[in-house]
C-alpha cells in the first residue's frame, strides 16, 4: 500500500511538471512561468534568459565540476584499492609470520 502511494505521488508530480512545461511551451518565445514576474527582456539583466556568454560560462562550470568529480573518484578508487590490497596481503602473511607459544604461569 505504501509503495502504491509513493508511485501515485510520483505520477502526480510528473503530470504537474508536464502541464507546466506545456504551458511554458505554448506561449512561444514568451517565458511565462506561474508565479514569476518578468522584470526585463534584456538577456544580460535577466536571470530567466541565457545570453551566449552566460551559456558558455555555465557549460564551462559544469564541465569543470564533472572533470574534478571524476578525478576525485579515480583517486579515491586507487587509494581504497591499494589499502585493500595491503590488508589482503597482511592477512595472507599473518599465520606463517607469527609464531604463537603457550606460556604457563604455574609453578612446577
Amino acid at each position: 500500500m505504501k509503495r502504491l502511494l509513493i508511485v501515485v505521488v510520483v505520477i502526480v508530480i510528473l503530470i504537474i511538471g508536464g502541464g507546466l512545461t506545456s504551458q511554458i511551451a505554448s506561449n512561444g518565445n514568451q517565458l511565462a512561468i506561474p508565479g514569476v514576474i518578468r522584470v526585463t527582456t534584456n538577456p544580460d539583466a535577466s536571470v530567466l534568459d541565457m545570453a551566449p556568454w552566460k551559456a558558455e560560462q555555465l557549460f564551462l562550470f559544469v564541465g569543470f565540476i564533472l572533470f574534478n568529480l571524476i578525478g576525485i573518484a579515480v583517486t579515491l578508487m586507487a587509494i581504497f584499492w591499494f589499502l585493500n590490497w595491503q590488508v589482503k596481503s597482511v592477512k595472507v602473511k599473518k599465520p606463517s609470520a607469527i609464531q604463537t607459544t603457550v606460556v604457563s604461569t604455574e609453578e612446577s
